[in-house]
């Protein structure tokens, strides 16, 4: 029975030549072949594709070599293509033409199309290795027909197998990597790239980026699938049009101008309907450049990188929990696969990376006749960032009125002003309150400290007009200001004493010129 696949490039344990030989051979006998893996759950089957009988050696080799039953060496194709490519469709003549690795992999992409199933030898499980017991000595194409869930297929596997013998198969399946970018901008123009999380403003366009390592047998594969699954909290919001794609090939980077797709629930087809987004590659080895015919070079370990932006909204999670986005990587696992029926895809696990954001409550209080802080009503207040790039303070919002408490939400670290920009009548200004709010976060995205600092850099709880207090899991800072009834009167000494002298001066100067005119007036009459 034909089955149709195409073996995969990478072949291992190979090359044990076959050679004709006129010297006596031993009885062919019944060998084992152990496949060294120490994941559970695969399935290997191997296929007899030459027979013969071993030599006496040494060196061991294999004579009177005719058709294994592993494949169906009376296809009229099969012997059309083997006669194409040897000249001949006779066993022992094309094994004498199999000398280097080369040769035995075009020899097997062409009769791995003419496996006859039911010869299959399978393997047994036996802990970390895997065993096919009783097979006859022969040429041997072993199969990977079965993974767990999730994990990825080994190559075909071409072995002599002249003894008992033993093989490593590959199996590797790419990795990923998923980051945030984080910036101060109060102090820095340029983010800080490859975070597990970062906090930011609301309005904010936050940066993000999504790796895929390929496998070391990404050269078995004649198509490869990879698609990137994104899924983000309400609190932020894809921005589709800001999706780039990179290659980087043996240290040479090329922007891909085509051959992906980015799908939303509004435009092209998730096919994870829980997603956010994918960006979707039917075949990583038909990415092309801008204005270029010809595919940019992908290979074992090319990275194939995605950046994009997603703003922070107006439904962002104040705290320790944050705005959550996580992704994983789906991608072709199966070098084998011929074709027919579903791709079979292997995934990655998820990587998550969290987005903070705070929020900064004032209080507007007085103090009553036993000194304890009321609320105080009439009060307006702006609050101000400084921005690194501008080079001054700029206002996070409007000016907020009414009531006796304001909250500004969705605050990043950074250096904060609070100005009271309306006072209640028959009380003072409060004084400008300059502030820094400082977080700090874990490898795995907690909030591990949030700590309000002064000008000079020092953790402080109290400044001259108000008294601070966080709560790092609510991201949240709080104080109490504090309006005094009455006037600003300057100190003794100070520039009121010297405004006294001045107006005091004025006068004696004015009364002074005032008795002269009067003296010339009565002297003209």
């Amino acid at each position: 029975m034909r089955k149709t696949r195409r073996l995969a490039s990478v072949l291992l344990a190979l090359v044990m030549v076959f050679a004709l030989s006129s010297s006596a051979f031993a009885a062919t006998g019944d060998y084992t072949i152990t496949i060294n893996n120490e994941e559970d759950d695969y399935t290997y089957v191997a296929y007899q594709i030459f027979a013969g009988e071993v030599g006496s050696g040494p060196p061991l080799t294999l004579g009177s070599i005719v058709w294994g039953d592993g494949i169906d060496s009376t296809n009229t194709e099969l012997q059309a293509a083997l006669t194409t490519a040897y000249g001949s469709y006779a066993a022992a003549e094309i094994a004498e033409q199999l000398i280097t690795q080369a040769d035995a992999e075009a020899f097997a992409r062409i009769v791995s199309d003419y496996l006859v199933a039911d010869a299959g030898h399978t393997s047994s499980d036996a802990g970390s290795t895997y065993t096919i017991s009783d097979v006859a000595a022969g040429y041997y194409l072993i199969d990977n027909t079965g993974v767990p869930s999730g994990s990825a297929y080994s190559s075909d596997i071409m072995i002599n197998v002249l003894e008992n013998t033993s093989v490593n198969p590959k199996v590797d399946a790419p990795s990923s990597d998923k980051t945030v970018d984080d910036i101060n901008d109060s102090e820095n123009t340029a983010y800080t790239e490859g975070q597990t999380s970062a906090d930011h403003d609301i309005g904010d366009q936050v940066p993000f980026t999504l790796t895929a390592t390929l496998p070391d047998n990404y050269g078995a594969y004649e198509t490869y699938k990879l698609i990137f699954h994104d899924v983000m909290d309400d609190g932020l919001t894809f921005n589709a049009d800001s999706v780039t794609v990179y290659v980087t090939t043996n240290g040479t980077t090329t922007t891909v101008a085509s051959g992906y797709t980015v799908a939303t629930s509004t435009k092209g087809t998730l096919l994870d309907s829980t997603c956010t987004f994918e960006v979707q590659f039917t075949d990583t080895n038909a990415l092309y450049a801008a204005d270029s015919t010809n595919p940019i070079s992908v290979a074992a370990g090319s990275v194939i990188t995605v950046k994009y932006t997603a703003e922070l909204n107006e439904n962002a999670v104040i705290g320790e929990s944050g705005n959550v986005n996580t992704s994983y990587i789906e991608y072709s696992n199966n070098p084998n696969w011929d074709g027919n029926g579903e791709e079979p895809t292997g995934e990655t696990p998820p990587e998550t990376v969290v987005v903070f954001t705070y929020k900064v409550t004032v209080n507007k209080v007085e103090e009553d006749e036993n000194g304890d802080e009321v609320p105080l009503e009439g009060a307006g207040f702006t609050l101000y960032k400084y921005d690194a790039e501008e080079g001054e303070y700029v206002a996070v919002s409007e000016e907020i009125t009414g009531g006796t408490s304001f909250t500004w939400k969705g605050l990043d670290d950074g250096d904060y002003m609070l100005v009271e920009t309306t006072t209640p009548n028959g009380y003072n200004t409060m004084k400008n309150l300059y502030f820094t709010v400082v977080a700090e976060h874990d490898e795995d995205g907690n909030i591990t400290s949030l700590v309000i600092q002064d000008a000079s850099g020092t953790p402080i709880s109290t400044g001259l007009d108000a008294t601070f207090s966080t709560v790092a899991d609510d991201g949240a800072i709080s104080t109490n200001v504090v309006n005094e009834k009455g006037s600003n009167l300057p100190g003794t000494g100070g520039m009121g004493t010297t405004i006294f002298y001045i107006v005091g001066g004025l006068m004696v100067f004015g009364a002074a010129v005032l008795l002269i005119t009067r003296r010339r007036m009565s002297k003209a009459e």
